[in-house]
C-alpha cells in the first residue's frame, strides 16, 4: 500500500490515545490507594469467566438473546485482533504475514475461514443491535447519537474488510493483476479464495465491476478500514464504550473474598480527617482509584436501574445517571485531582509552608459536594443496599460501597440524614437495639424453655445469636422459639447471651453512622471474646453479615452460620426428622443478605422440600434476582414516603403466585412480607413463615 501513509496515521492516531489514556491513567494513580493485587489465579479465571465468557450476559436467560449478541460482538473484536495487525502491516510490506499466520501453514488458512465467519457473524449482530435500539427500543437502553455511531463504525468496519477480500479475489484472478496483490496460495491447502465463503460472496456481488474499479475499490476499502479501526480507537476512552478497554481489567480487579468493597474501617480519633471532611466520601477527589475504574467501566447498559427495588417502584435512585454524574464530576475535576496529588505527594513542610501548601490543596477541590451538588439527597437513602444492581453487571461494578461511603461522609460530617432514624440510633445508643426497649428485657422472650446464657454456662458449642428483632420484635420472637426447640430437640449444645448481647451495628452501619457501628461492634467482640466463642448460629442474615465480614476488621473472628443451612445439616445428619406433611403451594423469598451476600440459595429450598408434600414453586425474581422485601440498608426505619412501596411489590408477585404459604429465613423480610398481606387484605389465604417454624411444626 503506502508506508508513509501509514506510518502517518499510526503516529497521529497513537499519540492521540496515548495522550487520552496517559491522562487517565494519571487521573486513577491521583486518587487514594485500593489493594488489589492478591489471589492472581482467582482473579484470572474470573476473568476468563465473567468478561471473556460474558457470563452475566449469556447466563443470564431474560436477556439471553440480547448477550449472545453482545458476546459475539466482543468476541468477534478479539479474534479479528489479528486481521487488524495484518492489514496494520500491509500497509507497510506487500504480503506482510504474521509468523504461523501466513501461507506456509494450516493455521494461516483456518484463520482466514474463521475470519470470514466472524465477520459476517458480528455484522449480523450490529444489524441487530441497531434494530433492537431503533425499533423495540428497551426500555433500560438509552439511545444516543454516540452508540449508534460506535454501531455503525463496526458494520463500517466489517463492510470495508469484506469489500477489500471481494475486490481482491476478483482482481488475483485477473491475468494482468495476479503478480501484484497478494494472497495465501499454498499447494498443499490450496488458494486463499477456497477457505473464505463469505468474502467470495462478496466478489460475486462486485464481479461486474472493471479491473481500474475493483483496484480502486480494494484501496479504498483498505484505507476506510484501518482509518476507522483508528478513529474508533480515540473515540474509546470518551463515554461508555471505553469499556471496551476497561472491562477485562475492573472484573480482573473485583473483590474476592466479600462480593464487594467493605465499608471502610474509619480512624474516629483522627482529628485531621474530621477537620479536612475525609470520614465517608464528601468529594469526589476522595473516590479510591478502583472506584472511579467502576465508573469509567460503566457501559450504560441499564441493567442496573431494571432490576433496583428502588427505580422500579418510582423512587429517585436511577443507577445509569447516579454512575454517569460521578463520572462526570470526576472528569470536569480531572486536572484538579492531579495537580492536588502532586502537591501532596511532595516533600511534608512545615510552618507557614504548611499553611500554604494546605491552602493550595483546598483551592483544587471541587467546589461541588457530591451529595446534594451531584447526588441528590433522596436518591442517596433510596438505597436498600440489596445489591441487584451488581449482581446483574456484566462489568462487576460496585455500586453499594459508594453509597454507603457517601451515607458515612452526611452522618458524620454533615449530619444531614433522613430525621426519621433518630429514634432508631437512639435506641442503639441507649439500650443496644433499634427499637429502644430496655436491654434487660433481652432475653425475656426464652422464659420457660430452658435456655441458658452464657454467664450461666459458657461451655457450650454454639452460641445463638438471637438478634434484636428476635429479641425484641413480637413476630420475630416466635421464631426464636421455634429455633430454640428444633436444637433442643437435635441436642445441640448451644447458649445464649441474654442481656449481654447488644445489636450488631449493621443499621448503623448501613447508614453511615460508623462511630456508633463501631461503639457497639467492640463492645459485642469483648464480650463474645471473653467467653471464647468459636461458633455462632444466626436466625438474621444481617447479623450474620456484620458478624462474619465486618467485625474481622475489629479483632472479632467467628465462625458463622445461618439457622437455615445449620437446619439442613441437621436433617441430613439425621438428628431431626420431619414427616413431610405440609400441604399446599410453598414459594421460598430469598432475603438479600443471605443470599447475594453470603450465597446460600440451596439450604433454604432444601429444608423446605424436606417438609413439603407439594415442593416449591418459584417466583420470576428469585435467587441472585430476588426482589428485595425493601428493609435493607436501614430502609425499615425509614418510612417509603416516595413512589411505590417496595415491600407491596414483592406481596403482589407473591400472590400473582397464588401460594397459601411463602416461606422466609429473615426477620426484615418476615416483617415486610408480613405486612404487606395484611395491606392487601389477604392474611386469610396467605401465611408468612419462617423456615424455623415450619420445621418446628413438622418435626416427629
Amino acid at each position: 500500500m503506502n508506508p508513509l501513509v501509514m506510518a502517518f496515521l499510526l503516529v497521529v492516531a497513537l499519540s492521540v490515545f496515548c495522550y487520552s489514556m496517559v491522562r487517565k491513567i494519571q487521573l486513577l494513580q491521583a486518587l487514594a490507594p485500593a489493594d488489589r493485587a492478591n489471589h492472581l489465579k482467582e482473579r484470572f479465571k474470573n476473568m476468563m469467566v465473567l468478561a471473556v465468557g460474558q457470563q452475566r450476559l449469556v447466563g443470564r436467560a431474560k436477556e439471553r438473546s440480547s448477550g449472545i449478541m453482545h458476546a459475539f460482538i466482543f468476541w468477534g473484536f478479539c479474534i479479528l485482533l489479528i486481521r487488524s495487525l495484518m492489514l496494520y502491516g500491509e500497509g507497510f510490506q506487500k504480503g506482510f504475514e504474521l509468523p504461523l499466520f501466513g501461507a506456509p501453514h494450516l493455521l494461516g488458512y483456518l484463520y482466514v475461514a474463521l475470519k470470514d465467519l466472524v465477520e459476517g457473524i458480528v455484522l449480523a449482530m450490529v444489524i441487530w443491535a441497531i434494530y433492537r435500539r431503533a425499533v423495540v427500543k428497551p426500555e433500560r437502553l438509552h439511545n444516543t447519537f454516540k452508540a449508534y455511531l460506535v454501531l455503525v463504525l463496526i458494520g463500517i468496519l466489517m463492510v470495508s474488510d469484506l469489500l477489500y477480500d471481494g475486490a481482491r479475489f476478483n482482481l488475483v484472478q485477473l491475468p494482468g493483476f495476479s503478480g501484484d496483490i497478494h494472497i495465501f496460495n499454498n499447494p498443499q491447502y490450496g488458494s486463499e479464495i477456497l477457505w473464505a465463503p463469505l468474502s467470495n460472496m462478496t466478489a460475486a456481488l462486485i464481479s461486474g465491476f472493471s479491473p481500474e474499479t475493483l483496484a480502486l475499490l480494494m484501496g479504498f476499502m483498505f484505507w476506510l478500514h484501518i482509518c476507522t479501526q483508528l478513529v474508533f480507537l480515540n473515540l474509546l476512552p470518551y463515554g461508555k464504550h471505553f469499556h471496551v478497554i476497561t472491562a477485562l481489567p475492573n472484573v480482573y480487579l473485583k473483590s474476592l473474598d466479600y462480593p464487594h468493597e467493605k465499608a471502610k474501617l474509619l480512624d474516629m480519633e483522627d482529628e485531621a480527617a474530621w477537620e479536612n471532611e475525609s470520614l465517608g466520601l464528601n468529594h469526589i477527589h476522595q473516590l479510591d482509584w478502583k472506584q472511579a475504574l467502576d465508573l469509567f467501566t460503566c457501559t450504560e447498559c441499564g441493567r442496573c436501574k431494571e432490576v433496583c427495588p428502588a427505580y422500579t417502584t418510582d423512587k429517585p435512585l436511577n443507577l445509569y445517571d447516579f454512575n454517569l454524574n460521578l463520572r462526570q464530576e470526576l472528569t470536569d475535576n480531572e486536572a484538579a485531582i492531579i495537580q492536588r496529588a502532586k502537591l501532596v505527594s511532595g516533600a511534608e513542610p512545615s510552618g507557614d509552608e504548611a499553611d500554604t501548601l494546605n491552602e493550595k490543596v483546598l483551592a483544587l477541590n471541587s467546589q461541588k459536594q457530591l451529595v446534594g451538588d451531584v447526588i441528590a439527597e433522596d436518591t442517596l437513602w433510596a438505597c436498600t443496599t440489596c445489591r441487584a444492581c451488581e449482581e446483574v453487571c456484566p462489568v462487576a461494578i460496585e455500586h453499594v460501597p459508594r453509597i454507603i461511603a457517601m451515607r458515612q461522609g452526611q452522618t458524620l460530617i454533615a449530619q444531614s440524614y433522613p430525621k426519621e432514624l433518630n429514634p432508631a440510633l437512639k435506641g442503639l445508643e441507649r439500650n443496644g437495639n433499634p427499637w429502644g426497649i430496655g436491654y434487660d428485657k433481652r432475653e425475656e422472650w426464652a422464659k420457660g424453655l430452658g435456655v441458658t446464657t452464657l454467664a450461666e454456662n459458657s461451655d457450650v458449642e454454639y452460641l445463638l445469636w438471637v438478634g434484636c428483632a428476635g429479641s425484641f420484635d413480637d413476630r420475630a420472637k416466635k421464631v426464636s422459639v421455634s429455633l430454640v426447640k428444633i436444637l433442643q430437640k437435635a441436642g445441640v449444645s448451644f447458649g445464649i447471651l441474654g442481656v449481654e448481647e447488644k445489636c450488631t451495628g449493621d443499621f448503623a452501619r448501613k447508614v453511615g453512622n460508623e462511630m456508633l457501628f463501631q461503639m457497639l461492634a467492640q463492645e459485642n467482640i469483648e464480650t463474645l471474646n471473653g467467653y471464647n466463642v468459636k461458633k455462632i448460629i444466626a436466625a438474621c442474615p444481617h447479623c450474620l453479615n456484620t458478624l462474619k465480614h465486618d467485625y474481622p476488621q475489629l479483632g472479632g473472628n467467628y465462625q458463622l452460620i445461618h439457622h437455615s443451612v445449620f437446619i439442613e445439616q441437621l436433617i441430613k445428619e439425621g438428628k431431626i426428622k420431619l414427616n413431610q406433611a405440609m400441604k399446599g403451594t410453598i414459594t421460598y423469598h430469598d432475603p438479600c443478605y443471605l443470599g447475594r451476600y453470603n450465597d446460600i440459595y440451596h439450604q433454604p429450598r432444601s429444608v423446605l422440600q424436606a417438609v413439603s408434600s407439594d415442593g416449591i414453586k418459584e417466583m420470576d425474581r428469585s435467587g441472585k434476582e430476588s426482589f428485595c422485601c425493601g428493609a435493607g440498608g436501614g430502609r425499615m426505619w425509614m418510612e417509603e414516603s416516595i413512589g411505590k412501596k417496595i415491600y407491596l411489590e414483592r406481596t403482589r408477585e407473591i400472590l400473582d403466585l397464588q401460594a397459601t404459604t411463602v416461606a422466609v429465613s429473615c426477620p426484615f423480610c418476615l416483617t415486610m412480607i408480613e405486612d404487606g398481606i395484611k395491606e392487601m387484605e389477604k392474611v386469610d389465604t396467605v401465611r408468612t413463615r419462617d423456615i424455623a417454624e415450619l420445621v418446628a411444626q413438622y418435626m416427629v
